[in-house]
């Protein structure tokens, strides 16, 4: 059976802690209800990267031992993406075009404001994860959670969801690697960002030839 070899590029250890697994679990599930050949899913590398290293990121992603054929690249995104796509996606998509040869096929990895805005998608497994309801608790935009974009800084609402709850003391990579394993991906497909990546994503794979034209299984 195919092995799908990926790898994604991250800001930070927040980010690997909840990308790695959210990634590999989308994948799994395309794998499984997508009509193809049949593929394994192998677990993703992550690279970190700072805010001038796109020939650094080009130079793992294509010298990468596992032979990738597909490369996340992850950034923020704002109510106006186009500006963050000068600054990140534009140099890194610049810097890729030159690197000659064989490479995998590099796509946009981009949750609107941050990343937590995901991890707050699905609020009965938040609700589930702190033991209680946080959208009757005060925190900070908490009327805002039924449309997580709108946040205007996720990160500090999960931090208050999380601090509300019965199991403060966990750490927040674990919070977030369990939110990642857990969150329904159907709630996730209801937040245009995620609906987005995860339709480009399927297009890619069918490029690829992972999977077939058509709908799913």
């Amino acid at each position: 059976m195919r092995s799908l070899n990926t790898a994604i590029a991250v800001e930070g250890s927040s980010d690997e802690s909840f990308f790695r697994p959210l990634v590999l679990r989308v994948l799994s599930d395309i794998a499984e209800m997508w009509p193809g050949r049949g593929f394994r899913v192998a677990e993703p590398l992550v690279f970190r990267r700072g805010p001038d290293t796109w020939s650094t990121l080009c130079r793992e992603f294509c010298n990468s031992s596992a032979n990738l054929d597909l490369a996340f690249f992850h950034y923020d995104g704002t109510s106006r993406p186009e500006r963050e796509a000068k600054k990140c996606w534009e140099p890194m998509l610049r810097e890729w075009e030159r690197v000659p040869g064989g490479k995998p096929l590099l796509q946009q990895l981009v949750p609107i404001r941050e990343m937590e805005s995901w991890a707050l998608a699905d609020l009965a497994a938040v609700n589930r994860l702190v033991g209680r309801d946080v959208g009757s608790s005060r925190i900070f935009e908490a009327g805002y959670l039924p449309k997580v974009e709108r946040l205007s800084d996720p990160k500090r609402t999960l931090t208050d969801a999380l601090r509300s709850g019965r199991r403060r003391s966990d750490s927040v990579h674990l919070h977030l690697q369990t939110l990642a394993e857990r969150a329904s991906l159907t709630k996730l497909q209801s937040v245009p960002s995620f609906d987005e990546w995860h339709t480009e994503t399927v297009a890619g794979l069918r490029k690829l030839g992972f999977i077939e034209s058509g709908g799913k299984k």
